[in-house]
């Protein structure tokens, strides 16, 4: 890989820091990607694997569990939008099979779209624009990095839309239909831009107005001093909140003052599923309700440390990089964080395979797989949870963030770009859901007409709609 894929014909690490501490974005001569026959066809195999995996390692037309044969969030984003259509309550009760509208009046409205299709157009609809939109975050990303959009480097985007077909975060979002691709791509096109740019923060106000989440990165504009785009991302959230009171009262009242604080609408707290800090804690204290010190105290730690890596990366001119230890703070402090919304891993590995190819070092390819193996779906027998507690999640963010708060001591050596030094030492998991019998189907984690079994950190079980 070292010499099938490189940037020899851009300077070198070491010239960029000449004027500055890191590799700063912007002053990155556009370069293009070269790469040579043995790249192509080291990444052609790996797009083979991963759409073969995704096809028939749970085999694509198994009931609930195929990749084409759930959708079931697509689905209550349309039922979500019918109801609007209708006029009916939308956070009174389930839209549809027992399954609640957990997102805001403003994205209801945009779901009426999706209303009027039915469920087969929607499925072919809605999974084509997710694909495009994961395409346009990996383009984003190389030329956010500095690299020349050129055939190559589309060609190379291409590959790794399919070879990430297999991530799990990406794989789950697919099966189920959701809506974190897109949110993604809000964020990566909005605030990867040029500072300059008068309409930054459209894009993350949208995206907060759609689910709250990316509200998130508000506070990463506010201690990087990013104020016009702080402003801008502020003032569009309250447009789509009005726009919600406007066109349906009674609903957006109803959620903004009570229904979007109830976390149990989405899960319960200690369910395998929930991949964040208040999950974790959930888990490894054996309750459904941890305690609300440990988990904002921790919740605290990982934003002072996740929060100090982006400003660091920011100060540094390492905007994406930035962006990135953002998006996965805001997910690991989530109160309830599926695995599908680890979206933010994409721009991670295409951060690790850029600082492979501006450093000399051959070993430096360890990293981008190093992110990628452990979050791809893979297909196993999980062990017994009860021998090691909690070990099912994404809990790298910890080491992230240390290791990036570590780089001001490590950046006089400037043998590595700041953004691989931040990377480095992540462990991750995937979600462990226990297959089940219900009615003669076998369930794994979430589907139509079916109900799963949590199997908790306790010695009890609880059943619950799938999610």
């Amino acid at each position: 890989m070292t010499g099938a894929i490189n940037a020899s014909d851009g300077p070198s690490f070491e010239a960029h820091t000449a004027k500055s501490e890191s590799v700063i974005e912007a002053d990155i001569p556009r370069r293009s990607l070269r790469v040579g026959v043995l790249g192509f066809s080291v990444l052609g195999v790996l797009a083979v694997a991963s759409v073969l995996m995704v096809l028939f390692a749970v085999p694509m037309n198994t009931r609930y569990w195929g990749i084409f044969e759930n959708f079931l969030d697509l689905d209550v984003y349309r039922h979500g939008g019918s109801v609007v259509v209708q006029g009916l309550p939308l956070y009174d009760g389930p839209v549809l099979e027992g399954m609640m509208f957990t997102y805001t009046p403003f994205a209801a409205l945009l779901f009426t779209v999706w209303a009027v299709l039915s469920f087969k157009q929607a499925i072919v609809v809605w999974t084509g624009l997710n694909i495009a939109a994961l395409f346009a975050v990996i383009v984003l990303c190389w030329k956010y990095l500095g690299y020349r959009l050129d055939v190559k480097a589309y060609a190379v985007s291409a590959l790794a839309t399919t070879i990430f077909l297999f991530m799990e975060p990406i794989r789950t979002t697919l099966w189920l239909g959701q809506i974190n691709i897109f949110l993604l791509l809000l964020i990566v096109w909005d605030l990867g831009r040029d500072e300059k740019s008068r309409l930054r923060g459209i894009g993350a106000g949208i995206a907060a107005g759609v689910k709250l989440t990316p509200a998130f990165f508000w506070a990463y504009l506010f201690i990087t001093r990013q104020w016009r785009a702080l402003v801008t991302a502020v003032v569009t959230f309250a447009a789509t909140v009005a726009i919600g009171f406007v066109v349906i009262y009674n609903d957006a009242y109803k959620y903004w003052t009570g229904t979007l604080v109830d976390s149990e609408r989405v899960g319960p707290t200690d369910a395998p599923s929930n991949q964040s800090v208040s999950g974790l804690i959930a888990q490894l204290t054996h309750t459904p309700t941890p305690s609300r010190v440990l988990v904002l105290v921790f919740s605290a730690l990982a934003v002072c440390l996740g929060l100090g890596a982006a400003w660091i990366a920011h100060r540094h001119g390492q905007k994406l990089l930035g962006l990135t230890m953002t998006g996965l703070t805001a997910t690991t402090v989530s109160p309830f964080s599926w695995g599908h919304h680890w979206v933010w891993f994409v721009p991670l590995v295409v951060l690790a395979a850029h600082y492979a190819m501006v450093s000399k070092k051959r070993w430096a390819w360890v990293a981008p797989f190093v992110f990628l193996l452990p979050v791809l779906n893979w297909s196993h027998t999980w062990w017994d949870p009860s021998v090691i507690p909690g070990t099912d999640r994404f809990v790298g963010m910890g080491p992230v963030h240390v290791r990036a708060a570590r780089v001001s001591a490590d950046s006089d050596r400037r043998r590595l770009p700041l953004g691989l030094h931040a990377c480095r030492g992540l462990d991750v998991g995937s979600v462990r859901l226990e297959e089940v019998e219900d009615s003669g189907s076998g369930c794994v984690g979430a589907g139509h007409n079916c109900r799963l079994t949590w199997q908790y950190r306790t010695h009890g079980t609880s059943t619950e709609p799938c999610r």
